[in-house]
């Protein structure tokens, strides 16, 4: 037997407002939504969110034109707007000027700018919009330091045993030590990044995969959101494997799970050295039909 949608989503609509235009139940990702023979919207009763019933996607509170609808508690009018149509514009020159730093002033980011950051990261993609993603973040320049003491000392202890990570061996390692003296200043391992975000699940079952890439997604999310507040980025993986590899106790400091699954992990902070411009690169793999290809895929 399901359980009333009252119970579970607090799904509401004020009749007042309703148009009966039905947009709820055309992006209802669950169909758990109809429209009754009074044209106003129900929630049908269901046995578990995801698959068996609402995906708590919020597109009917989105949809209504009127903000006739409420789910889960939320209030229409708190919603953000859409962006403007200058959006795409300004979000192409954030694309096109992100890059990775390797070097950082060795100061705090303002905490309300990483506030922003981490509220906006709520509404990240994710498969069947899967909330198990956890965000660990490290905003004080200090206690990241006490980390990369822990996690550079084993990987130093390590290496004068020619004990790597799964990822490297003698080569990448000697390349890493000789950007230390330039492009990394003083440290191979977080290139001094004052502050850490890692994205981590406990990836386990049939849609393991899916919860490591919904990480995935989430680190570039961030690494995008970052740059649009002018921070400094870098993603690395490296990192990553020496916390999990050679220096567990340092990935202990962070408070991430022994059984959760992490990869790529963003260091950030203001940039030490600013750029004028972004670059050019060419990657023109784009494969597209074309009305002038007659037919034929094209590469671009």
């Amino acid at each position: 037997m399901g359980l009333g949608a009252d119970e579970q989503t607090q799904f509401t609509v004020d009749t007042s407002k309703c148009i009966r235009c039905g947009r709820c139940v055309a992006v209802c990702t669950g169909m758990v939504i109809e429209q009754g023979e009074d044209g106003l919207p129900h929630m049908l009763p269901f046995e578990h969110f995801g698959w068996r019933g609402c995906w708590r996607c919020e597109h009917c509170l989105a949809v209504c034109p009127t903000g006739a609808l409420s789910i889960f508690g939320k209030n229409p009018e708190d919603s953000l707007p859409p962006a403007p149509p200058e959006t795409g514009e300004y979000l192409e020159q954030v694309v096109a000027n992100r890059r990775s730093c390797r070097r950082y002033r060795d100061e705090n980011v303002d905490p309300a700018i990483i506030d922003r950051i981490m509220a906006a990261m709520q509404n990240v993609p994710a498969g069947g919009n899967a909330q198990s993603t956890e965000y660990t973040v490290v905003d004080d320049k200090d206690r990241m330091r006490q980390i990369r003491d822990v996690a550079y000392a084993a990987m130093k202890e390590a290496a004068a045993h020619k004990r790597y990570t799964s990822s490297f061996d003698d080569f990448y390692y000697a390349k890493m030590k000789q950007s230390e003296a330039t492009v990394r200043k003083g440290d191979l391992l977080f290139c001094g990044a004052p502050h850490l975000f890692v994205a981590h699940v406990k990836a386990t079952g049939r849609w393991a995969a899916d919860y490591a890439i919904n990480c995935n997604l989430a680190t570039a999310y961030f690494e995008l959101l970052a740059n649009a507040h002018e921070l400094g980025t870098v993603i690395m993986s490296y990192p990553s494997d020496v916390l999990c590899e050679l220096a567990p106790e340092a990935r202990e400091m962070l408070g991430i799970p022994a059984d959760h699954y992490m990869k790529l992990i963003v260091g950030f902070g203001y940039p030490e050295i600013p750029y004028a411009r972004g670059v050019q690169k060419d990657r023109r793999k784009v494969h597209r039909w074309t009305e002038q290809s007659g037919g034929q895929l094209n590469l671009l």
